[in-house]
C-alpha cells in the first residue's frame, strides 16, 4: 500500500516520538505529510519541516471538531493514543474504547481511509494458563483488568469495521528502549540502589517489546499487503522471565542485581484488593501492579514473522544497553 497522508494520534509519545523519526529518516513510498494529534496541553516540539509535511492539530479523542481537521484528506491512520494509568477505572473506557470508536467513525466519514492501525496492548488477551504457554492471535481472549477490557473493545470496533476499511491490531507488550519515560527512569534508579521489587521467585514468563520493533511493527502494519483484517503479538523474538529482564536492566546500568523479596501470596493479596478497588471504579497504580507480578504473560510473534515478515533482531541485553545509554546522555542518571 501506498500511503500519502499520515495521521498519528497519541504525539508526543514513547511510541510516537520514535516512530515520528523513523518516518522522517524512511518515508515510506508516496509519503507527502504526517498530521499529529495531540492533547492541548502537552508541549510539542515539531521536526523542521522538510520533504515531509508535519502538521500538528491540538485535540482529545473526545473532540469532534479536532477529529474531523486531523482526519481530513488522510488515507491512513495509526491510532496510537491511550490511557495506561488514570484515576478512574471509567477513563480507560472514555479514552481507550471510545476515543477509538470516535476516531475511526471520524476516518470513515472524511471518505479517504485505507487503512486504520491500532496499537492495543497484550493485556486485551489477559494471561496465560501456565508458564511455558505463550498466547497466541487465535486463543480466547480473557483480560485481568479493566485496562485490558478497554483495549480489547477498542479491537473489537476496529475489526467490525473490516468492510469498510483495512484494519490492523498491533498488541504490543511492555516497551522499553530510548526515548525513556519517566517511570522507566525510576526503575532504574532503583535498580542502582538495591530497592527493586521481586515476588517470588521472579521466574514468571514475560514478553517484552524494543521500542525499535514495535516502530517496525507499526510500518509493516501500515504497508504490507498481508496485514489487514489481522491482530498480531509485537514482542522481542524470545520471551524471558522477570528476574532475566531485571538482570539485563542492572547489567546495562553495571550494578549486580539486588532484590527487595516479596512472597508470590503478596501478588495475590494485590490482585484481590485491586480487583475490589476496581469494582468500585478505583485504580489503586501500585497495588495494580504487584498485583500482575506473578502472571505469565510471554506470547508468540510467529504470526507476525510469518504473514508480514516481522523481524526482531535486537536481543534484550543490547536494547536494555541503548535505554540506559540514552538516559545517561540526557543527564537522567549517574555514568557508569
Amino acid at each position: 500500500m501506498e500511503v500519502h497522508r499520515l495521521l498519528v494520534t497519541g504525539f508526543p509519545g514513547w511510541l510516537t516520538t520514535r516512530l515520528l523519526e523513523d518516518l522522517l529518516a524512511r518515508p515510506p513510498a508516496g509519503l507527502r505529510e504526517i498530521v499529529c494529534l495531540s492533547e492541548p496541553e502537552v508541549a510539542v516540539r515539531l521536526p523542521a519541516a522538510g520533504e515531509i509535511g508535519v502538521r500538528l492539530v491540538r485535540g482529545t479523542l473526545g473532540d469532534e471538531r479536532a477529529l474531523e481537521s486531523a482526519v481530513a484528506g488522510c488515507d491512513a491512520v495509526i491510532h496510537a493514543a491511550g490511557l495506561v494509568h488514570v484515576r478512574r477505572t471509567s477513563d480507560w473506557y472514555r479514552v481507550n474504547t471510545e476515543g477509538t470508536r470516535a476516531l475511526l467513525a471520524a476516518a470513515l466519514r472524511g471518505g479517504s481511509l485505507r487503512r486504520f492501525v491500532l496499537v492495543s496492548s497484550n493485556a486485551a488477551a489477559g494471561r496465560a494458563a501456565r508458564s511455558g504457554v505463550l498466547l497466541r492471535e487465535d486463543m480466547a481472549e480473557e483480560p485481568l483488568s479493566h485496562y485490558g477490557r478497554s483495549k480489547l473493545l477498542a479491537e473489537r470496533i476496529v475489526l467490525a469495521e473490516k468492510a469498510a476499511a483495512e484494519v490492523v491490531v498491533l498488541r504490543p507488550c511492555m516497551f522499553y528502549g530510548p526515548p525513556v519515560p519517566p517511570r522507566h527512569v525510576e526503575i532504574y534508579r532503583r535498580i542502582v540502589s538495591g530497592r527493586m521489587p521481586l515476588v517470588g521467585d521472579g521466574r514468571y514468563d514475560r514478553s517484552v517489546t524494543y521500542i525499535g520493533h514495535l516502530v517496525e511493527a507499526c510500518r509493516l502494519a501500515l504497508l504490507h499487503p498481508r496485514a489487514p483484517g489481522e491482530v498480531f503479538y509485537i514482542a522481542d523474538r524470545e520471551p524471558c522471565t522477570t528476574r532475566e529482564v531485571v538482570e539485563a536492566m542492572a547489567e546495562a546500568l553495571g550494578v549486580e542485581a539486588r532484590y527487595l523479596r516479596l512472597p508470590a501470596l503478596a501478588a495475590r493479596v494485590a490482585f484481590a484488593v485491586d480487583r475490589m478497588a476496581a469494582s468500585a471504579g478505583i485504580y489503586l497504580q501500585p497495588v495494580h501492579l504487584l498485583g500482575e507480578a506473578d502472571w505469565n504473560v510471554g506470547v508468540s510473534v510467529d504470526k507476525a514473522v510469518e504473514l508480514i515478515g516481522y523481524d526482531p533482531k535486537t536481543s534484550l541485553r543490547e536494547g536494555m544497553r541503548s535505554a540506559v545509554d540514552w538516559c545517561r546522555a540526557q543527564g537522567l542518571l549517574d555514568r557508569g
